[in-house]
């Protein structure tokens, strides 16, 4: 079909440039018959008409031939008009073949791909099955808490002995085997342990100058335990404010003292007054705008609770 279409497209402009021919010839012999002359004294009637004649002959003669490369143009236009159309018919056709070939073969293999999912879910399944299945640990009973709290009562009076102390190599090594017994004591019973998140904050305090990556990791998991709304959970948000507000993370710095305001203490009242003056904690997050202005909103509010 596309050497059809060409063959047309070659006989269409073959007749163009034929017309063009003709028709350049044409203007040529016009511009001759145009202006000769039928009045001219010496010409008797018979000859002006005669010559009239001739003239008549002449034009109707080039009609004729016009009316030929006319039909011979229309025809090879028609003719290349039916091939374009019958090639483009049949080029559609057969990309439509081939999408639905292409459609057939892709859901043929995403079939095949399904089933052997299949398979392999049901090989994934059975072997589940045949997996023993662990029995649950047993819960800890009132004996496993009160160890667990004579545990953590030990660990808490060596911390109160350790503050403000260098420590030395023996006393790092008691500290590094409580901080693993407060993890395993953790995973056991977190939550049901109201003294763990105390715990953690002593150790958040004993890491703030030598490792305050660390002492923020106890902030947060002491935060994690803590009961809502509580001074303790309330202590625990200014804690982090005064590590962020170290790091120059000032909003979330802010974020953290909003939290540990939303309850009216008067111990964090009197610390926040002495931290935010020169030489505090808190000192250049309340010198630094914009969020000079939430603390001052803050101490205004603290301000209008008290009243």
């Amino acid at each position: 079909m596309a050497v059809l279409r060409r063959v047309a497209l070659g006989l269409l402009l073959a007749a163009s440039a034929a017309v063009l021919l003709l028709a350049a010839l044409e203007l040529w012999n016009y511009r001759q018959w145009a202006y000769l002359p039928s009045r001219e004294p010496e010409f008797n009637e018979d000859d002006r008409a005669r010559i009239l004649q001739d003239r008549m002959d002449f034009l109707t003669k080039r009609v004729g031939d016009m009316e030929l490369l006319v039909l011979i143009l229309l025809g090879t236009s028609g003719l290349y008009a039916i091939v374009f159309v019958a090639s483009s018919y049949v080029s559609a056709a057969g990309f439509s073949r081939q999408a639905v070939q292409t459609i057939g073969q892709m859901k043929d293999q995403i079939g095949l791909a399904m089933g052997d999912l299949r398979e392999l879910q049901e090989q994934t399944e059975q072997k589940l099955k045949d997996m023993p299945v662990p029995s649950p640990p047993a819960a800890p009973n009132s004996t496993t808490y009160s160890t667990y709290a004579r545990q953590l009562a030990e660990m808490s009076a060596r911390l109160d002995a350790w503050r403000d102390q260098h420590l030395s190599d023996q006393s790092r090594l008691e500290l590094l085997a409580d901080e693993s017994a407060a993890a395993h004591l953790d995973a056991m019973a977190g939550f049901q342990l109201g003294a763990l998140p105390v715990l953690y904050l002593g150790y958040s305090r004993v890491y703030t100058a030598s490792d305050p990556a660390r002492s923020r990791f106890y902030l947060d998991r002491a935060l994690r335990l803590a009961p809502p709304q509580s001074p303790l959970a309330s202590e625990l948000h200014y804690s982090l404010a005064c590590r962020f507000a170290a790091s120059h993370d000032f909003a979330r710095a802010i974020a953290e003292l909003t939290a540990a305001f939303e309850h009216q203490f008067r111990v964090l009242e009197e610390r926040l007054a002495v931290d935010i003056e020169e030489g505090g904690q808190l000192y250049e997050l309340a010198s630094t705008p914009p969020f000079d202005k939430a603390v001052n909103d803050l101490l205004l509010n603290m301000s209008i609770g008290i009243g």
